[in-house]
């Protein structure tokens, strides 16, 4: 495998995405946490299936672009074990009172996650199944834990590769692949007013790399998430919901985004992002029905990207099967 390093590393280093963070970033993580988090899986009631589309760095060619598909359920969390947050009764704090509400039930979750991430002529296309457990500790607070596992698959398409020698021995044999085995694990601690997340992405290695090199940042690298977030009901009606995320891997420092998100009414939301050193981001979306929910942001590059590219553009779709208590808002994801 060692003809594709040279690949590689032009590959990337033409797209301008940097080799400390290897996994797809999203600005609207905080509406899908299962993206980085198998512990998630199955919080709500109902299913929940997710689909995005993600375009970075419009103008630029050969731009890196994400798809992603998740699916995720219960098993054992029956609906009438719901009540709607606009209904739940409030301290002085905001905090939602301890008997205000029904506490989850001990349940399973199970889930999947499929994300293509395309930049240049590198194709990167993962896989993974869930399991995932919610054990209430208190009234008010659940802590899950959960599991990935799966396959990540890199291509390197060489038959579209422009190049000044044809004959180049790394570019003879068509398309190149290399296959790594994922796994993942997490734990969610959350109430109806916060949560806390810690996670750990493609912790085994594998012997077959896409590279072959001693360099630590060109190895896969194991990927580590810390998130929290917290809802404030200032009104019967607005929600202010703060959140972080702070992203780890051996070779970078650490990465925090920081968010604030305003929901009205459980129909409506809109925020702000931003990413250190990297973008700023608007974003908003709607609850269209108890079925759909469709939301948008716009990403304003802050580093000197912003020289050559018009902003990064991220749309999700999202539809909430076997919604029998008809939740418009989910109680524990907002």
């Amino acid at each position: 495998m060692k003809r594709i390093l040279t690949i590689v590393v032009a590959l990337v280093a033409a797209a301008g995405t940097t080799l400390a963070q290897q996994r797809p970033q999203y600005t609207q993580y905080a509406l899908n946490n299962f993206l980085t988090n198998p512990a998630v899986g199955g919080i709500e009631s109902y299913a929940d299936l997710r689909t995005s589309y993600r375009g970075q760095w419009a103008g630029i060619e050969g731009a890196p672009e994400t798809y992603y598909f998740t699916i995720h359920g219960s098993i054992g969390n029956p609906a009438s074990g719901r009540t709607s947050p606009k209904a739940r009764k409030t301290t002085r704090s905001g905090f939602s009172s301890a008997n205000s509400y029904k506490k989850s039930v001990p349940h399973h979750g199970v889930g999947a996650v499929v994300q293509v991430d395309k930049a240049g002529l590198l194709r990167t296309s993962t896989i993974n199944g869930t399991y995932s457990y919610h054990q209430p500790i208190t009234r008010y607070l659940t802590l899950a834990s959960g599991l990935s596992g799966g396959f990540t698959q890199y291509n390197v398409d060489v038959d579209r590769a422009q190049v000044l020698d044809p004959s180049d021995p790394y570019l003879v044999g068509g398309n190149l692949t290399a296959s790594k085995i994922d796994v993942g694990v997490g734990l969610w601690l959350y109430s109806p007013d916060f949560y806390v997340g810690l996670s750990g992405m493609q912790l085994l290695k594998s012997k077959q790399e896409i590279v072959s090199t001693d360099e630590p940042s060109m190895m896969l690298q194991p990927h580590f998430y810390a998130t929290a977030g917290f809802r404030f009901q200032t009104t019967n009606d607005l929600a202010v919901i703060p959140s972080v995320m702070v992203k780890m891997t051996d070779s970078a420092t650490p990465a925090v985004d920081l968010n604030v998100r305003a929901l009205y009414a459980q129909y409506v939301w809109g925020g702000m992002s931003y990413r250190h050193n990297d973008a700023w981001a608007v974003m908003a979306g709607v609850n269209l029905s108890y079925l759909f929910d469709v939301g948008y942001s716009y990403e304003i590059a802050t580093s000197s990207m912003s020289r050559v590219t018009a902003g990064s553009h991220e749309v999700v779709v999202g539809i909430k099967l076997n919604n029998a208590a008809r939740v418009l808002c989910p109680q524990w994801v907002w």
